[in-house]
């Protein structure tokens, strides 16, 4: 059964005499953003940030067509002679 002394043992026996103990690696590192990679990040968040507003427009015109189309439609069901009685203009 070894043990943390036969362990240090055979690590340093490893290593050559006379030269240094070994040391990690250092994780790697992505390299520095070119001005390239830079205006395309830049670039692409307009991007993103234009398609997003196009979306909420898009929302917002899809609601407000279905408001339209369902007081058309409850306009329609009641009848134009109960919604719009005799003379509703007079009241305004």
């Amino acid at each position: 059964m070894p043990t943390s002394e036969h362990q240090a043992e055979s690590a340093q026996a490893v290593i050559a005499p006379g030269s240094t103990p070994l040391h990690r690696a250092e994780p790697p590192r992505a390299p520095r953003a070119s001005a390239e990679l830079a205006s395309a990040r830049e670039e692409h968040a307009a991007y993103v940030h234009g398609r997003e507003r196009a979306e909420r427009s898009g929302f917002l015109r899809a609601l407000l067509v279905l408001a339209v189309v369902v007081l058309v439609a409850s306009i329609w069901r009641a009848g134009l002679d109960r919604v719009f009685v005799h003379g509703w203009w007079r009241q305004w």
